[in-house]
């Protein structure tokens, strides 16, 4: 009897996985001839080692494909990762078919919908094919968006229920920033067969440049949840950052008459939608913030871009304005060879002292001539952050909150002075070191960091500072050893 109830488990698994999503694939199992089976020219393809379908053709002036059976036409989503590493031009291009009449896209008779990522515009847009082999453009992404020689993206498509489409893409890859590129209503063709990916090269300098993964192909299920605020940071004395969880409507959220702030500060007077992140608002006022004081942030009906509005939601803020020796130096990696533990890179450590978030936009790391700008982020009270170069983030992200920034100071081995400074060029700390500072023969000679003893004592100078004893050879991200 128990193992009648799995079975029936398992078919009723199978039924509901394949009533949500028609197409789930991400390539996982090293293989593109299986669950689901994908047709075409199956040599012009390859599963890579980061398990990323990749083309794999390499004649000049081609054209090949690769498509999955797919039956989902209307009321439904489509979502895909792709990279093309190039500049894509009018003879270099993806068509990604959401619906298609035939398994081969190649055929001037298939009809269907398919979005072009590259052409002349550089663009993403949406296009319908007819049986006669004409094609008619019924959403003009934005020119220029793929003008450059790596283009990473999550393209997300819907058809709701009255045949509207709306094309998405998000240029960080991640499927957490994505911005509308318009919205037509189109309905054409009700009814696919296929999925897949058509591809157009032109010379050696394309081949095997074009990656795919996270293929979805599911039922629309429509948003009816209004967005929900993540945080309220108050990034200057006038100018406060509004994340919601999700992107919002560029007519609401930069509607200044929707956001007000108690104790005297009122509306603000403008409301600015950002250019890469879709769920983050600029605020800016024209009265100041009092330092210390915590205030109270009133917004009532921004919109999510599925039309649903916030309603009389509240978030609370404060404005600090840091002192010396608010934030601190208190690790330095100047010499990462030879290898204990950490990566090949170096970086320094910061740590908020204070009981106060402290925003980091604009602040600077200097070391002799070179000067880093820090970008915008919320260092919390007793929490770190590890600065580094920003080739080297990645390789830090795993040990804590990372910030990679250009014109890393350089860290000399032999030592140097390094001053980190407010927008408003306040000196708030300055840490001096030499290879004496590490008071170890053996450590000196590098893969040891450099920590603060006593942060209590951010003027204690070298005798404030020792060799690290953590075994892999620093604490990036978290308290000292020391």
């Amino acid at each position: 009897m128990r193992k009648k109830v799995r079975v029936l488990f398992f078919i009723l698994f199978l039924l509901v996985d394949s009533a949500s999503a028609q197409i789930a694939e991400n390539f996982n199992d090293g293989d593109f001839t299986l669950n689901p089976v994908w047709t075409g020219e199956d040599s012009a393809f390859i599963v890579n080692t980061g398990l990323q379908l990749q083309s794999n053709k390499t004649i000049a002036n081609s054209t090949f494909y690769l498509s999955s059976a797919n039956e989902l036409a209307t009321s439904s989503v489509w979502e895909f990762w792709i990279r093309l590493a190039f500049n894509p031009s009018s003879a270099n291009y993806v068509d990604a078919f959401l619906i298609s009449s035939s398994s081969d896209l190649t055929l001037s008779s298939t009809t269907g919908y398919f979005v072009r990522i590259g052409n002349t515009d550089d663009e993403i847009s949406l296009y319908r094919k007819d049986s006669d082999g004409t094609i008619k453009k019924i959403i003009d992404g934005v020119n220029g968006i793929l003008n450059k020689s790596n283009n990473v993206l999550k393209i997300k498509i819907t058809r709701e229920t009255q045949h509207q489409w709306t094309l998405f893409r998000d240029a960080t890859g991640t499927g957490s920033s994505f911005i509308k590129e318009g919205d037509a209503i189109d309905s054409s063709y009700t009814t696919s067969s296929y999925f897949g990916f058509l591809i157009r090269q032109s010379s050696a300098g394309f081949f095997q440049r074009h990656f795919f993964d996270d293929i979805s192909v599911k039922e629309y299920v429509r948003d009816e949840t209004p967005p929900e605020i993540i945080s309220a940071i108050a990034v200057s004395s006038n100018t406060l950052d509004l994340l919601f969880n999700e992107p919002v409507d560029e007519i609401s959220s930069q509607n200044p008459a929707l956001y007000f702030v108690n104790n005297g500060i009122g509306m603000p007077v403008s409301a600015i939608l950002d250019d890469a992140n879709p769920a983050l608002v600029h605020l800016s006022f024209d009265k100041t913030f009092t330092n210390s004081i915590q205030f109270a942030l009133m917004i009532n009906a921004v919109k999510d871009v599925s039309g649903n509005a916030i309603s009389n939601a509240t978030t609370t803020f404060s404005f600090y304005t840091p002192q010396q020796y608010d934030v601190l130096i208190d690790e330095l990696f100047p010499d990462p060879n030879p290898q204990i533990g950490l990566p090949l890179f170096k970086f320094l450590e910061l740590k908020n002292v204070t009981s106060f978030p402290i925003n980091l936009k604009g602040w600077k790391l200097i070391d002799g001539s070179s000067t880093a700008i820090l970008p915008s982020f919320n260092l919390l009270p007793d929490s770190f952050v590890i600065v580094c170069a920003t080739n080297s983030a990645s390789f830090y992200n795993s040990y804590g909150a990372t910030i990679g920034v250009a014109n890393f100071p350089s860290m000399n081995i032999s030592g140097a002075t390094i001053i980190l400074r407010s927008p408003e060029n306040k000196t708030i700390h300055a840490v001096q070191y030499e290879i004496a500072t590490y008071k170890n023969d053996l450590k000196k000679e590098g893969g040891w960091t450099l920590e603060m003893i006593d942060t209590k004592n951010p003027c204690g100078g070298r005798g404030n500072w020792k060799a690290s004893t953590d075994p892999i050879g620093g604490t990036p991200g978290k308290r000292n050893s020391v």
